[in-house]
């Protein structure tokens, strides 16, 4: 088990296939048992990332929708400043 801070544009990849999406989804493997963390400001990040790759022609609109909509539920809950968040591996 190793612990990751993880900021947007790896979160990103989770959404968009890029450079590092492999990596990621390793990282995200729950049998990895791997301590993520994330800033507070992280789901606002995202969003605005994923916005612009819709605005970029990379995510259509329900993609970019349905993205949105998962990170938001994956980072609603309130966390401690650099809290452990288990629950991206969802």
């Amino acid at each position: 088990m190793a612990a990751y801070f993880l900021d947007a544009s790896a979160l990103v990849k989770r959404y968009v296939t890029e450079t590092g999406t492999p990596w990621l989804t390793g990282l995200l493997d729950p049998a990895a048992r791997n301590r993520l963390y994330v800033a507070r400001i992280t789901a606002v990040e995202v969003t605005a990332a994923l916005t612009r790759k819709e605005r970029g022609g990379h995510l259509s609109a329900a993609d970019t929708a349905s993205a949105i909509s998962s990170v938001s539920a994956r980072l609603r809950e309130p966390l401690p400043c650099g809290g452990d968040h288990g629950s991206l591996n969802r």
